[in-house]
């Protein structure tokens, strides 16, 4: 049923001077999340994305704030500005910008399939 409720994507990280691109599958909701930062600054997320593949996260694949996430597979090589080269090609409503990142990984066996990184972005 989880499978039903998934759906791919393609998350462009930035390292060093290139960017690496990561298929996923993911759950993908729009929706509109206020975020409060450290300083105080107020920003609003547009789309809210579950990645369920905590075990992996930062070892076989990578997203930060600021990473580009379009809402599909793609195979496209990144020149020099993913969002506005992605939005270009796939329109605005499937190319978002990570702009939040919360790791929750529980650690108990029997809640294990709750594990996700929630990604905003907008």
């Amino acid at each position: 049923m989880m499978e039903e409720l998934l759906q791919d994507i393609t998350i462009y990280h930035k390292e060093n001077d290139k960017y690496i691109r990561y298929p996923k599958q993911a759950s993908v909701r729009n929706t509109s999340i206020r975020n409060r930062n450290n300083t105080g600054v107020n920003d609003t997320d547009k789309t809210l994305i579950r990645v369920f593949d905590t075990k992996d996260y930062n070892n076989t694949w990578k997203c930060q704030k600021g990473d580009t996430i379009v809402l599909m597979d793609v195979s496209d090589e990144i020149v020099d500005a993913p969002l506005t080269e992605l939005r270009n090609k796939y329109d605005k409503e499937y190319v978002c910008q990570v702009n939040s990142i919360d790791i929750f990984d529980f650690s108990d066996e029997d809640i294990k399939e709750l594990n996700h990184i929630k990604i905003g972005a907008k």
